[in-house]
């Protein structure tokens, strides 16, 4: 719980009257049936302590990903499986960030006592890493984050890339929490991967695929049994609840649903770009569900007149004031968007 902190994520719906949150990339479609059926069949369970082996749920992660389940943890969300990996560091180092990115990495090694150096992408570049950052001597940090698709942009690491960086030896955390909202997120061949090298760990979650943001579950997966053991001793032991456990299960199920709302919402990021395209605006070319975009107008402030939230990006390190990410939703709520969008800007 945040303490007189102000709140650097999007999603923040209780501090303002909202009628339609663009703010966070959750699945336009929607928590799956099969994941509420779930949930309310758990509420029995609740009597009792969750499993604090999650044994069930990484029987079934590992059945979905192909990768032994001993090579799983679960966690509280993705992001306490940022900070149990950060504390698992070693900290006579500095961390190297891909910036810019996702916020919780920095604050996670700040938490840990470890620094963060940031390598910038390039708007020039079209924001996308290249292989300029293997000039970097990798070796001389403790760790490097990357997220692939990245947050905010969307762009993803090439495959290749990402294997010579994986190469190089350094501690690799690839967060791909939006990977299963991309059309091709198999590119990695995650299971050898992980195998291949210890020292890359993948981050995913259920946050966003299966729209279960409240439900706070994610995992990790990496073939450092080590590492894993680190990362368990750094947080408590009934972490996971049994409802998320149980709602983990069922979203692994529904692979079916997933693909079939990646491929309606990928037709709507599309309009949705070529529509700000039209009106002017720059916009960068993702493969999640949400859009990167950079105009002089106070998007933020003028949307909120229309109860619309959006990302102000201008708190990303690499970004400034007129960046923001909108996310992808569905078409009727795509079109009450572009709508406020049009009278704002006309």
């Amino acid at each position: 719980m945040y303490v007189n902190r102000k709140n650097p994520h999007g999603g923040d719906i209780y501090s303002h009257e909202v009628l339609l949150d663009l703010s966070s990339n959750m699945n336009p479609a929607g928590m799956p049936d099969e994941v509420k059926t779930a949930v309310r069949a758990s509420a029995e369970s609740c009597a009792g302590y969750p499993d604090p082996y999650c044994r069930e749920l990484r029987k079934a992660i590992s059945e979905r990903e192909g990768v032994p389940d001993d090579c799983i943890i679960c966690g509280n969300g993705a992001a306490e499986l940022i900070y149990s990996y950060a504390y698992s560091l070693p900290k006579d180092r500095h961390a190297l960030v891909v910036s810019p990115t996702f916020s919780e990495y920095e604050d996670a090694l700040n938490a840990a006592g470890i620094t963060a150096d940031h390598y910038l992408l390039r708007e020039t570049e079209g924001f996308r890493l290249t292989e300029d950052i293997l000039k970097e001597d990798l070796s001389g940090y403790c760790a490097v984050f990357l997220c692939t698709p990245n947050n905010p942009t969307g762009i993803t690491v090439d495959p290749k890339l990402l294997e010579e960086i994986a190469g190089t030896g350094v501690r690799l955390f690839c967060d791909m929490c939006f990977l299963d909202l991309t059309e091709d997120p198999d590119r990695y061949g995650i299971p050898s991967f992980i195998e291949r090298h210890a020292n890359v760990t993948v981050l995913k979650a259920f946050t966003k695929s299966f729209s279960m943001a409240g439900l706070r579950l994610g995992y990790a997966m990496t073939s450092d049994s080590e590492l894993l053991e680190m990362m368990s001793s750094k947080t408590q032991c009934w972490n996971v609840s049994s409802v998320a456990q149980q709602a983990g299960i069922a979203a692994l199920g529904c692979a079916g649903w997933l693909r079939e709302s990646v491929v309606t919402a990928g037709k709507e990021r599309a309009r949705l770009a070529d529509e700000l395209t039209a009106l002017g605006i720059k916009v960068w070319l993702s493969e999640a569900n949400y859009l990167l975009l950079r105009t002089d107008t106070d998007l933020y402030g003028e949307m909120i007149k229309h109860r619309i939230l959006i990302r102000d990006c201008s708190n990303y390190t690499g970004l400034e004031n007129g960046y923001y990410r909108i996310a992808v939703k569905t078409a009727e709520e795509n079109d009450i968007f572009l709508t406020a969008l049009k009278e704002i800007i006309r």
